[in-house]
């Protein structure tokens, strides 16, 4: 019998991003020294709880943690899927599961029917309301056509109450993709969404925004959004999401949620400016969503995939090195100048990334199983 090899890490950072390779891999790892160095050691309570997700999405997977919670050993095994209900830690966003059961939903046995309860907007992760309007359509473009995710209930920070169902179909195999041309922006669409706070909050935020955008593009429309009653959640709070098209489908998007202390025309204004920051670097994905577009193209049949992206983020750059070390797939990256036509004089606008790579093949032996 032979013996188990595990990929060894350290540090807290690589956590979610082993989970995902490990599970579509079926190699095993080890993360060591999980801030050994602060008073609060190990692993925080949503990680563990992520672990226990994975472990009611899976049949065979093997976790172990050390009494310190320092040192955790994963063994994957089968992604199953199915229909699971979950209450999400309140610590951190349900966005911060989605990112993960997006990734694996594809390749499960049965199709993913998941409904989270928890924080539904909150901070460091994306909102269910970027996952809904943009997160979805990238899987749509990936091949996924019947994701969905529905936002029964809306859940501030810090108290939650929201609750969200995850839907998505299974792939047998990924087709290889080319998202090179960026097009020209068509149109800006966003959401503005409060709970528990004055009916007035998003007409505010709306009026600011739409303010800075109409003086770039005369077709801008964001949604008002103002649950009331069980749907609006726990806790006050408001947040905006807004995200350009353009004439080649390519969507650009950015959040924001703030707290109930936090003027609507700041949220606004913060946005408004992240929007126009990720416009200007260029690109085909935007930075939340550059890492399920590089895993895809990693999963792909044994054809050259290509993507155009602006600047790369360090989740991005630290998810690049995780792929080779679980796939042995390493990227070409390619910087290229833009230059634009104006009057007859060219005038340059910085550069974007061209990242390529020959997919590993990938099937679905999950799907095929009875």
């Amino acid at each position: 019998m032979s013996k188990t090899k595990y990929l060894t890490f350290k540090g807290d950072g690589e956590f979610r991003q082993a989970l995902i390779l490990s599970l579509l891999s079926g190699k095993s790892f080890v993360i060591e020294e999980i801030r050994h160095l602060e008073d609060d050691l190990g692993l925080r309570d949503y990680e563990v709880s992520l672990l226990k997700l994975i472990n009611e999405l899976t049949n065979g997977t093997k976790t172990k943690l050390n009494e310190t919670g320092t040192r955790l050993i994963f063994s994957p095994g089968f992604i199953i899927g199915g229909d699971i209900e979950y209450d999400c830690s309140l610590s951190i966003p349900v966005g911060y599961y989605l990112e993960v059961l997006i990734c694996l939903a594809a390749f499960s046995k049965k199709k993913f029917n998941i409904t989270l309860h928890g924080v539904t907007h909150g901070f460091d992760h994306p909102n269910v309301d970027t996952l809904k309007h943009v997160t979805m359509r990238y899987c749509k473009k990936l091949g996924l056509h019947s994701a969905e995710l529905a936002i029964n209930k809306h859940g501030y920070y810090p108290d939650g109450g929201g609750q969200v169902v995850f839907t998505c179909n299974t792939l047998k195999i990924v087709k290889p993709i080319q998202w090179i041309d960026q097009g020209k922006i068509k149109r800006i669409r966003g959401v503005a969404s409060c709970s528990r706070m004055s009916p007035a909050t998003n007409p505010r935020v709306i009026d600011k925004s739409r303010g800075v955008l109409n003086s770039f593009i005369p077709d801008v429309y964001i949604y008002n959004e103002h649950p009331k009653g069980e749907r609006s959640g726990k806790s006050p709070g408001h947040s905006l999401i807004l995200y350009t098209e353009s004439t080649t489908d390519v969507i650009l998007c950015c959040d924001k949620t703030a707290d109930s202390q936090t003027l609507p025309e700041d949220l606004a204004t913060a946005t408004t400016n992240q929007l126009l920051d990720a416009v200007h670097s260029g690109g085909c994905v935007d930075e939340a969503h550059q890492y399920l577009v590089l895993l895809f193209m990693v999963l792909t049949q044994s054809h050259v995939s290509s993507v155009r992206l602006g600047p790369l983020t360090p989740f991005t750059v630290s998810f690049l090195r995780n792929i080779k070390h679980f796939f042995g797939v390493v990227f070409k990256i390619k910087v290229e100048h833009i230059d634009v036509e104006e009057a007859g004089n060219k005038r340059g606008l910085g550069s974007t990334l061209v990242l390529s790579c020959l997919g590993v093949g990938f099937e679905n032996m999950n799907r095929s199983m009875t």
